[in-house]
Order: structure tokens, then sequence, then C-alpha cells
């Protein structure tokens, strides 16, 4: 049954409170029908409309009829604004909602309930869903001849049925006057198989149309004042072109062929699974109407006007069958012969075929149009004839976008001549991977020989990804296309290898004897994880042509190696190591990184000095870094540090050590040493003691050692002037810390800056 339900605000309502609500419903309406209607039960003027209208102008606004799904309830709501509620304040309106089954609306459209005597029905009634003479079929065929706004309707066909298709978007109409913004959404509704106009929600007015939740939201200008359908102001003639569809019902809709928009409907239900005839579903092999056959005479003599029984399972969320509704019109076009049948309308059409299955009566009709058919609507129909298939296949074949679209077919000869010139001009490996994958997936007949030469000509000039060819080629072609790839790499420019060889591409091509291809092996073995397994490899592999095998080496050890992998580099090599740039420099750059003093260091210093002589001179310098820490007196320590090159990097790394190892010991200690070293290592020590920036404590005990190296007449001249430049403060607590110690040490500090000074 239907139920009637009133809501406004009130002084005291049915449960004696104030405010917005249902006054009166009919009896025994279910709470979830109350919870359904809820929350179309709004209104709001027009932003424009007077803050307090006068009668005249209550009477101008628009009225809020809408309609939705809600579950399993069909909501039919008109809301009109009243004006002032019981307290005298403005902002009430007057709510009233019908609900029915879907079922009850049979017959009806519901914009036909448009101005319908169920408004005007008594409170609590069980309402009858009468339509209203507002909306026929034959005057909106005459409104629209008098508006000549075809355009306007086919337009609006084109977005409304994208957004029913989509199950998401929507629709503004945007005009002064409620009721021409139904009249628009009658001639939509009317334009659609009833099943389908059963899912278009509507309203004909909201002030807030950006959150309305219906399909087709009609609104003044004011709320909407950019876009949108605006229904007062003339149709737009720089608009996107609409589809065949939305075409062809318009222009129905100008001849007045409302048989014709019947036609359409029953082959667009018929692609939702509502066909009632496969063999002979009304239309000859020309695709015109068999007689008596009209769609619409055939339900005015078996149901009312309207009744069209929805599809079983027809989703909720979408209708999808509309993303193929250009191709009922697209369908009956090719059967009669029409030439201006764009791709995507064949698309279209190829989608319904799927969805229907292919009639008898459609493949005959179409067959002389088969050379110009696209590859949608021969896809769809490939099952029918060999030469549909073969035409699917070369089409794939010119444009390798579709092949993931063939459908399951086998050739019949195998089309050998097309199949090798498609190998031929492949541009990269990875064309070349999808015409030998096409050509086993369908039965093309091609070579091993063919295969591998393209692939060779492809990697020498370095064109597409090796990786992703190889995983793309079948098994049984895989060992012809990389064949073809490392013949291909070793030709290649260097650069051109190096860029073909993708860490992706080193692992497709996986572990091979590189002997047979030396350049393309030492790369993927530069880039093991493994550098000790990789370097033996391409030290192994040099003698069959690797003049690479330097930079090779060097990309493999860019980042330094550990002591550690150092000595177990060392150990399998042995003197091999001598023979490489890149690892006779390993050791120094290990030792100018790894902790001098640390045990693994030191071990891998006395391996090169026993194992490789030619390569021990940083070794003997780090050797040396041990024996000076050592050391039982300072000037042992000093002869130590002495001995070492005083041009080789390291030396001064040893001594900043040192320097550290030194803080640690008292001045006099630190001043022995640096009067018994050389000048080199005097000026290295004291050096970094100031560059360490001392601290209060630091500076007592580089004032001590100045006067010691003074009295030893082995000064050295940046520690004079740092004693020079000390502020007055400085020097204060200088001078006190050093009587504490001695006042002769105290005494000799001063004499030292006033000789500065």
């Amino acid at each position: 049954m239907a139920w009637d339900l009133r809501y406004t605000s009130v002084e005291s309502g049915p449960t004696g409170r104030s405010g917005f609500q249902f006054v009166a419903t009919t009896p025994g309406t279910p709470p979830d029908v109350v919870r359904a209607v809820t929350p179309y039960m709004s209104y709001r003027p027009p932003p424009s409309a007077p803050s307090a209208p006068a009668p005249e102008e209550l009477a101008a606004l628009p009225v809020a009829f809408a309609y939705g799904r809600e579950g399993d309830h069909a909501v039919l709501a008109r809301c009109r604004y009243t004006g002032r509620d019981y307290s005298g304040r403005y902002g009430n309106f007057s709510g009233h909602a019908v609900v029915a089954a879907p079922h009850e609306l049979e017959g009806l459209r519901p914009i036909e309930l448009w101005e319908s005597p169920v408004w005007d029905g008594p409170p609590e009634a069980a309402p009858d869903l009468v339509p209203g003479t507002a909306f026929d079929p034959d005057s909106l065929v005459a409104w629209l001849r008098r508006e000549d706004a075809h355009d306007r309707l086919a337009a609006l066909l084109d977005a409304v049925t994208a957004a029913l298709a989509g199950g998401h978007g929507r629709v503004v109409l945007v005009a002064d006057d409620a009721g021409l913004v139904a009249r628009w959404i009658a001639l939509v509704s009317y334009s659609l198989p009833a099943a389908l106009a059963a899912h278009l929600s509507f309203i004909t007015y909201t002030a807030d149309p950006e959150s309305a939740p219906q399909l087709v939201v009609g609104t003044v200008p004011e709320a909407w004042p950019r876009g949108g359908f605006r229904l007062g102001e003339p149709v737009p003639g720089d608009g996107e072109r609409p589809g065949r569809f939305s075409r062809v019902i318009a222009d129905c809709w100008r001849t007045g062929d409302l048989d014709g928009i019947d036609a359409v409907g029953e082959l667009l239900m018929s692609g939702a699974g509502e066909a009632d005839d496969v063999a002979s579903p009304g239309v000859d092999l020309t695709g015109r109407l068999r007689a008596g056959t009209s769609p619409a005479g055939e339900r005015a003599a078996t149901a009312p006007v309207g009744v069209v029984e929805p599809p079983r399972g027809f989703p909720a969320g979408g209708l999808p069958v509309l993303a193929s509704a250009d191709g009922a019109t697209t369908l009956l076009a090719l059967c009669r012969g029409e030439t201006s049948v764009s791709a995507a309308e064949e698309s279209a059409a190829a989608a319904l075929v799927r969805c229907g299955g292919a009639p008898s009566w459609l493949w005959p009709a179409l067959a002389p149009a088969l050379p110009t058919l696209g590859f949608e609507l021969a896809a769809a129909l490939a099952h029918v004839a060999p030469e549909i298939a073969e035409r699917c296949v070369l089409l794939a074949l010119a444009d390798p976008s579709l092949r993931e679209r063939l459908p399951v077919l086998r050739l019949r000869d195998g089309l050998p001549a097309r199949f090798r010139a498609a190998l031929a001009e492949a541009p990269g490996l990875d064309a070349l991977a999808d015409v030998v994958r096409l050509a086993d997936q369908v039965g093309g007949r091609i070579t091993g020989d063919d295969v591998t030469a393209t692939a060779a000509a492809c990697a020498r000039r370095g064109a597409g990804d090796i990786a992703a060819a190889v995983r793309a080629t079948p098994g049984v072609w895989r060992a012809a296309l990389v064949g073809g790839v490392l013949s291909g790499l070793e030709r290649a420019e260097s650069g051109t290898r190096r860029a073909m060889l993708t860490p992706d591409a080193r692992a497709a091509l996986g572990e091979r004897d590189w002997t047979r291809a030396p350049r393309t092996g030492g790369l993927i073995l530069s880039a093991r994880a493994d550098r000790h397994e990789a370097t033996t490899r391409l030290i192994e592999l040099e003698p069959y042509g690797l003049p690479e095998i330097e930079e090779l080496l060097g990309a493999l050890w860019d980042a330094p190696p550990s002591p550690g992998e150092c000595e177990r580099l060392v150990e399998r090599l042995g003197p091999s190591m001598a023979r490489f740039a890149v690892l006779r420099d390993l050791p120094r750059r290990v030792f100018e990184s790894a902790p001098l003093d640390a045990a693994e260091t030191v071990r891998l210093a006395e391996l090169i000095r026993d194992r490789l002589p030619e390569l021990a001179g940083p070794a003997r310098i780090v050797l040396a870094h041990r024996e000076a820490l050592r050391a039982g007196t300072e000037p042992e320590m000093a002869r130590v540090l002495g001995r070492m090159d005083a041009g080789d990097p390291l030396t001064d790394r040893v001594c900043a050590s040192v320097a550290g190892a030194l803080t640690a010991r008292p001045a006099r200690s630190r001043a022995e040493v640096l009067a018994a070293a050389t000048d080199a290592v005097r000026r290295e020590l004291t050096g970094h003691w100031l560059d360490a920036g001392p601290d209060r404590d630091d500076r007592v005990d580089l004032a001590e050692i100045e006067v010691r190296l003074h009295r030893a007449r082995t000064p050295v001249p940046r520690l004079t002037a740092w004693g020079d430049g000390l502020g007055r403060f400085a020097r204060r607590h200088v001078e006190s810390a050093l009587t504490d110690r001695d006042p002769a040490l105290a005494s000799a500090w001063r004499a030292l800056r006033r000789r500065g000074a």
C-alpha cells in the first residue's frame, strides 16, 4: 500500500511538542517509511526571496517536488514555502510525501505526479496515485517544436544517461520557474524506457544544489550562478556534440516519432536481458520495424501506457546498460545501411551485443559492413565467422592497444606474411614481445630466426625494455628472444648497452656463460651484491675481451670496503690486485676511513705488508700509528712519527689520532715529544691541538708546552702566535694556573708575552 505523510511546524503536534514534525500520516505508517521520508522534508527559499514575503510573493516561490528510491520504497515529496509559523517567525513550509512500493508506480513515470490530485487529498488517507495533466508525450512534442529546444534536449539526455550509467553525478537545471524544470524532467523521463526512468531521482527546486543527493537537481540562477543547464537562456553553441542515442531520441521528438523512441528503448532493454525474441526482435533484416510489432502499439494492447517491468536484479547504484545507449541506435543505423557511424558508436553497439548476444538476424544484416567495422564490434562478432576473426587479428596487429581485448579465437592459416612483417617492423623489444605473444595467442605463424634477428636489431639500437620483453614473451619463444638481445648488446655502443642493462634487465637475463658476451656479462657481474664474487668473475672474464674492466671495477667498489672486506679480497685475489688501478687503491681507501686502532684495520695492514709489498706504503703508515702509541719513551714516539711520509694524506690522519691520544698525557710529556720531533711533526701535532678549540684547561697545557719548547729552543710559531692572541681575561687565567703549577713557568710565559708585545 501507499502512505501519505504531512510535515510542517506547529505549536502542538500529535505528540504535544512544538516545531517541525509530521503532523499527519496514513494510519499504520511503518517507522522505516517515516525515516525514508524525513530527509525530503526540507525547504529554503531562494537567496533572492524577500525575508517577509507577501501572499502573492509566497505563491510565486518555486515548488520543491522530489523523487527517489529509498531501499524498498519509492518516495515522492512536495514542499512549499508557507512563510510564518505558529509563533509568527518566517521559515515555515508545508511538506507532503507519498511513499509507495516501486510496483505501485507501474504505468507512471514519477514526474507525472507533478500537479497530481494526490497532493490535494485529505490527510491520513491512503493516497490515490493519479497522474497530473501537466505533461503527456503529445503535448511535449508540440511544446518542444514551439520552443525549438531539441538541441537542448539532446545535450540534457546525454548528461542524464551518463550519470545514470555510472550511478553517480549530478545534472543541474537552472530556472526561476520550477514548472519549467519539471517539464524538462518529464521530457527526459519519456525519452527513457520506464524501467530506467524509475531510477531517475530528481528535485524541481533546492536552494542548495551542491548538497542535493538527487541526480537531476533544479534550482534558481542565484543559487547556481554559473554552469548547469540554464533553461531560460539560449542553448550554448560551443558544447560537446551529444552521443548518437541522445541525438536520435531528440530527432524522434522533433518528428513526433514516439514509436521510434519506444523501438530504441526496446532494443536498449534487450541489452539488459529483456529481449522478447532474440531471433525476431520486432525488426526485419533491414532494421525496419516489422508490421504490427511497434513497441508502443504492443504495450497499448496489453498494458497501461508506460508499463514496463524493470529487469530483475537491476543495479541500484548504476545502470550499466545505459553505457551502451548509443549502441541501440547505432545497430539500427548499421542495419539500415547508414555510413555515418563513429568508432565510439560502434563500440557502444558492441557492448550491447556482448550483453544480449548476437541474434541471428543481426549478422546477415551487418555482413556488408564488415570491411569497415571497427575492432569492438568485430570482436563481439568474432565467433560468428573466420573472416571476422581474421579482421580482429589484423586490426590488433595494426594497433597494439587492441590486443588485450581480443576474444578467444584461433586463426585458420596463421596469416604468416602479416606476422612476419609485423615482427620486422617492431620498433622495440616490447613491441616485438607483444607480436610474439599475439602470435602464440591466436595461432599466428612465426619463426625463431625472425624473432632472434629482430631482437638483436632492437637491442643494438637500445630500443625497448629487456625485462618487460622477456617477461612478456611466451616460454617457447624466450630463448630466441634472449639470444638476439645478447647478440645485439655486444655490438651496441657502450652507453646504449649500459642504459639497456637496468637492474630488472640484469635479473631477467639471469646467470649465463658470459665468455660469449663478455661486455654484457661484465656490466651484469659488476652490479652483483657480492662484490668479492663479482670482482673474481670480472677478472676471469677479462681475457675474453673486457676493455671496460677498470670502469666496471670502479663502479663495483664505488663504496669503500670495510677492513674485513678488503682483507677477504686480498686473501682471495692475492697479487692479482696489483694488476688493476681500482683494486690497488682499495687498501688506502680503507685506511682513510677505518678506525686506525681497530684490530681488523691493523690486521689488514699487516696482511698487505706481508702479501703485497708493492701496495704496502699506506699499510706501513697505519702500522706506524700503532707503534707510536706503544712507544716506551717520548723520543721514541717522535722518531716513529718522523719516519712517516710527510706528503701522504694518511700521515696527517695518523698525526691527528696521535695528537688526540697525547691530550691525555701531561703537558711536560707532550712537550718532550714535540722537542724530539721533526719540524713537520711538531707543526702537525700542535696544529691539531689548536684546531680542536682548546678549553680553559687545554689553554694552560698549551701555555706550558709553549714555555718548554722555547726552553728547548724548538718553538712553534703558530703556538706563539696563539699565546699572543689570547684576550686579557684568558691570559690572567693562564698566568694564575701556571703559577699554581710552577711560578717559573708563569714567569717565563709572561716574558714570552712581553716579547710578543
